[in-house]
C-alpha cells in the first residue's frame, strides 16, 4: 500500500528544518484535509482558513490585470515565521507550510517542487 496523505506530510515536514505546521487545505472552504503541526490546532486551523481566503482574494485581485491570473504560490513573512502556501494542480487544494524564520524560502519552496507531484498524486486519490 503507497504512503497516505498523512504519512507523507509528517515525512516532508521531518526533512525541512523548523517546519512548525504543513497541511492540504480546501481552496474553497478552509478545511484542512491532512495536517501536522507543532501548535495548537485551533491555530493551525485558522492558518489554514486565512491562507485559503487570502488565495482567492489574490486570484480576484488578478482579475482584469494583463497578467496570468493564476496564483502560482504565497509566500508571507511574519516576525515568528514564514508561510508558504502553492496551489495542488487539478485538485481544488492548497499545500500550506509554515516554518521557522530561520528557514530559507527558497528551501522552503525546493523541498515543495521536489514533492508536489507526489502530493498531488495522493491527494487526487483521495479526491477523485
Amino acid at each position: 500500500m503507497g504512503t497516505t496523505l498523512f504519512e507523507m506530510l509528517q515525512e516532508l515536514s521531518a526533512k525541512l528544518p523548523g517546519c512548525l505546521h504543513t497541511s492540504v487545505v480546501d481552496q474553497d472552504t478552509g478545511l484542512a484535509l491532512a495536517s501536522v503541526s507543532e501548535s495548537d490546532p485551533i491555530d493551525a486551523a485558522g492558518a489554514d482558513a486565512y491562507h485559503s481566503d487570502l488565495y482567492r482574494l489574490t486570484s480576484l485581485a488578478l482579475e482584469g490585470m494583463p497578467m496570468s491570473q493564476d496564483v502560482e504560490g504565497i509566500v508571507l513573512s511574519s516576525e515568528v515565521g514564514t508561510f508558504v502556501s502553492v496551489p495542488v494542480e487539478d485538485t481544488g487544494y492548497l499545500w500550506l507550510v509554515v516554518t521557522r524564520k530561520d528557514t530559507t524560502v527558497g528551501f522552503t519552496q525546493a523541498i515543495m517542487r521536489k514533492n508536489l507531484a507526489r502530493l498531488g498524486e495522493s491527494l487526487r486519490g483521495l479526491v477523485h
